[in-house]
């Protein structure tokens, strides 16, 4: 019987060393090893494997600082916790060579020390937004930074965690926002671990805007870790190859033969172009101090090389009833002019549909002026063209001649009169493109081939990209009148700022993108919203059927229990 009990007990010493031995394990290996398995429909918490790829073959510690920490809305608490989540998983994908931390800004409890780092964040590029916090009986207002800054290889890089949403509610840019945190963590790490910085080029010598009128675009790139040149298209005999993005930003002058046949040479040699093309020579200036303008057609001597490319813009004006107003004078009071905003139809307001990774999850884009694109039946050329921009369902166009005049904003639209819906207005194209010369060079052109060792002619290109705009400041930031830059899409009648710049930031990198990042931007995470009216009504019965049901399961169990006990000792 001693025997009997000293076994007894061995075997429950066993069994509880055994035990602790288990969760001492268990512990250790939950505080190293991150791993989750996802059981979500739409895969939230699966990586891509270009993700993967990048974070597998980094050559140094990455550090990311986020500023979301802190006592916000459940709404923010929600995207805190996705961008840890997210983090959580780049930390274990890569072998712990990425670390992280979150700050809490508003704990820094000197006030000039706090507001020069809130300074710094802000010169740095991360935006600042304002929210209502709950404090005590009432709200009150907390300027938050809802950003991030990436550290690699000595140098950094802010990433804007929240999207704005204009024009969506305040869940689904919350939603926006935490469909983009692996793209935007990706993106900044791949752009920081690039040796060679990619080269954007300006061109110069047909009238294009000046630097400061594409100074934030500029600014933009080069904190992205891009290269901005300018180059005077008359100095060059080519386009050097090593450029690989061509911005064409809103030329007013013809293009000579000689200057389109270097731009062919290098869609031909593979390189990306955007084309930013008023086909329309309207201008808001062109109204100041007279009652009408009549606008007519350009003459850039573009056309054939963009119809051999797959597009043509059409000579004409698109009117969009979804738009952007302008202050007309209506009166005067005490000798000052009074002023009202009054929509302007020539300045569409574009939201697009499209989930191609350019455009999704981007706000609304600005245009002034723009025309119609249609595209065109390529021969013998495997080109993809997918329309990225158009108006809204109430718009239409006016053929060139345009008679513009502001008369017509006294007057209430007739909506029967707007019915040429989603017009094309940014088309972009990909693929082998021919080139505009084959067959047709001239002899002085065959003369400067033979001539120059740096000219190689092609009549193919390789495979390649091209995006057409049709309003040429589309990428045109304002200026302030003591010269102050204004952020691209800016409109200070509203003082909203449209995503212009996103859409051409996110242009740009898709067409150097070769490692598949940019198609994460196509992560969709569906937001399942309660309906708040069905909750109201159905609010009472299910507080009972949470509070009895379970009640009900515990006596069911205790009653069996109890049979299944009586009986047993019973018998």
């Amino acid at each position: 019987m001693v025997k009997y009990l000293k076994n007894k007990k061995l075997s429950a010493l066993l069994q509880l060393l055994l035990l602790l031995l288990s969760l001492f394990l268990i512990n250790y290996l939950a505080s190293n090893f991150y791993s989750r398995i996802d059981l979500t429909k739409e895969k939230r918490f699966t990586l891509s494997s270009a993700t993967i790829d990048l974070i597998n073959n980094l050559d140094d510690r990455v550090y990311i600082e986020v500023y979301l920490e802190g006592s916000f809305p459940s709404g923010f608490r929600r995207l805190r916790n996705a961008t840890e989540d997210m983090l959580a998983e780049f930390r274990s994908r890569s072998g712990n060579r990425i670390d992280y931390s979150f700050m809490d800004i508003s704990s820094i409890e000197d006030r000039e020390e706090r507001r020069a780092f809130q300074d710094q964040l802000h010169e740095k590029g991360i935006l600042p937004t304002t929210l209502s916090v709950q404090d005590g009986d009432g709200f009150s207002q907390k300027v938050i930074f809802p950003g991030a800054m990436v550290f690699f290889k000595g140098r950094e890089l802010s990433v804007n965690l929240l999207e704005s949403g204009i024009g969506s509610g305040t869940f689904q840019a919350l939603n926006q926002s935490e469909e983009l945190l692996e793209y935007k963590f990706a993106s900044a790490i791949n752009q920081l671990d690039r040796d060679v910085k990619p080269r954007v080029v300006f061109l110069e010598g047909h009238g294009e805007l000046l630097p400061e009128k594409v100074l934030d675009i500029s600014r933009e790139l080069q904190r992205k870790q891009y290269e901005v040149f300018r180059m005077n298209i008359h100095e060059q005999v080519t386009i050097g190859l090593h450029n690989d993005v061509l911005i064409i930003a809103k030329p007013r002058e013809r293009f000579s033969e000689q200057n389109k046949f270097k731009i062919d040479q290098f869609v031909m040699g593979g390189g990306s172009v955007i084309w930013l093309i008023d086909q329309m020579d309207a201008e808001m200036d062109s109204l100041r101090g007279q009652t009408m303008f009549f606008s007519n057609m350009m003459d850039l001597n573009l056309d054939d090389m963009l119809f051999k490319y797959g597009v043509r813009i059409n000579p004409d004006l698109v009117q969009d009833l979804q738009c952007n107003p302008i202050p007309l004078v209506i009166g005067s009071m005490g000798g000052q002019p009074q002023t009202e905003l009054f929509p302007w139809y020539y300045y569409p307001v574009a939201i697009s549909p499209s989930d191609h990774p350019i455009n999704r999850n981007i706000d609304p884009v600005s245009f002034k002026f723009a025309s119609t694109i249609d595209t065109i039946r390529t021969i013998n050329q495997d080109i993809d063209k997918t329309i990225l921009l158009t108006s809204s369902q109430y718009s239409r166009a006016l053929m060139a001649p345009v008679r513009l005049h502001f008369s017509m904003l006294q007057e209430d639209p007739n909506p029967e009169h707007f019915r040429q819906p989603q017009r094309k207005l940014a088309v972009l194209l990909e693929g082998t493109f021919e080139s505009v010369f084959k067959n047709r060079l001239a002899p002085e052109t065959i003369s400067m081939i033979d001539s120059i060792p740096e000219v190689i002619y092609r009549e193919e290109s390789l495979p390649t990209k091209m995006l057409v705009i049709s309003d040429g400041d589309f990428i045109r930031n304002e200026t302030t009148s003591r010269g102050e830059i204004y952020p691209l899409g800016f409109y200070r009648y509203t003082e909203q700022t449209f995503a212009n710049r996103d859409f051409l930031l996110n242009a740009i990198d898709y067409m150097i993108d070769d490692s598949g990042l940019i198609e994460t931007r196509n992560r969709e995470i569906r937001l399942r919203l309660l309906d708040r009216t069905k909750v109201n009504e159905e609010k009472f019965k299910w507080r009972v059927i949470n509070m009895t049901v379970p009640l009900i399961f515990v006596l069911i169990f205790g009653i069996i229990y109890n049979f299944i006990r009586r009986k047993r000792f019973t018998s």
